[in-house]
């Protein structure tokens, strides 16, 4: 078991890394190829920051583990609003500007009701994974339309100039970045099976709490920086975006490559805390438009209650 431990630390530092070269070196290729910051923060930082998930997931489904596929595509929607936007609250109170936060939520709910009910019978067919992975294609579509409108009425000029002669430098970092993520997702998924198996647990277990922490540590770095730069509500969108491309794109992706077969923990304990975590956050922002420190505290509340909860409450399956 200290071997897997040892492989899941390396495998989470690899994630890490790698998963911050994928945001920088994302930023720098959209700014060398003059597209304007708006595409570059709303499409291609939410991409970047939920590649270790992706790359986990599909990973995990190209081994047959359908326990830590579908677990850490869940289970980062969870870690991201309990533990992301509850530390973000902490250090400042988030702004939500309501009518985009409410068509970006209404992308995330449904994403997770397709999830629950094409799996409901504890299982999820390729046909079901493709109606997901089109979904997310949809999704992106609409949010490139929406930013590339949004860029014309705000009259936002594309960035360019000597920012293009960064290019290669920039592919060259986001090449490096995605060797370590794949590397690392390997170390996680291995370790991830061998300490379930150490511990006697479902690998759905593993991929809910572990494996999920480890791979939405992009979106926590992404998350606290905003907030230090005094635009906390960059990263509650990003967060809402990434949990769209966890439910549609990832679980999507994991059940094309192989169709997935669900545990009983996973249905009786990870989808129901995954409804009220998206209750929770609706809740707040359409009540108050503002995440405030002390719903920042309730969330990391919760969290710490759900994480208690999976090393506690026996597996149903």
């Amino acid at each position: 078991m200290l071997y897997d431990i040892l492989l899941i630390t390396i495998g989470f530092a690899l994630v890490a890394k790698g998963g911050d070269l994928f945001v920088d070196s994302s930023v720098n290729i959209g700014r060398a190829l003059r597209i304007p910051r708006f595409v570059i923060g709303g499409t291609l930082v939410s991409l970047a920051t939920t590649g270790p998930e992706l790359v986990v997931s599909a990973t995990a489904a190209t081994m047959g583990d359908s326990g830590i596929a579908l677990g850490n595509a869940v289970g980062s929607c969870i870690c991201n609003i309990g533990l992301i936007v509850g530390t973000v609250a902490l250090i400042m109170p988030v702004q939500v500007d309501r009518p985009d936060f409410v068509r970006r939520a209404c992308w995330m709910v449904g994403g997770g009701l397709l999830v629950v009910g094409f799996s409901w019978d504890l299982s999820m067919d390729r046909m079901y994974g493709g109606v997901l992975l089109g979904l997310a294609v949809g999704y992106l579509g609409w949010d490139l339309l929406g930013i590339l409108r949004s860029r014309r009425e705000s009259g936002e000029e594309a960035e360019g100039g000597d920012a293009a002669s960064g290019l290669a430098k920039a592919v060259g970092w986001f090449a490096v970045g995605g060797a370590c993520v794949l590397a690392g997702s390997y170390l996680l998924v291995e370790s991830g099976q061998g300490l379930a198996r150490a511990l006697g647990v479902p690998s759905s277990i593993i991929g809910f709490s572990v494996i999920a922490i480890g791979t939405s540590l992009p979106e926590l770095v992404t998350g606290v920086t905003a907030a230090r730069k005094g635009v906390p509500d960059l990263s509650l969108g990003n967060i809402i975006g990434a949990n769209v491309l966890n439910l549609l794109l990832i679980v999507g992706l994991s059940g094309t490559i192989q169709p997935l077969v669900l545990d009983r923990f996973s249905q009786w304990y990870g989808f129901p805390w995954l409804g009220i975590f998206f209750l929770t956050i609706v809740g707040v922002v359409l009540k108050n438009g503002v995440v405030r420190r002390a719903a920042g505290i309730g969330l990391l509340m919760l969290y710490a209650l759900y994480t208690i909860g999976l090393v506690s409450v026996p597996a149903l399956g």
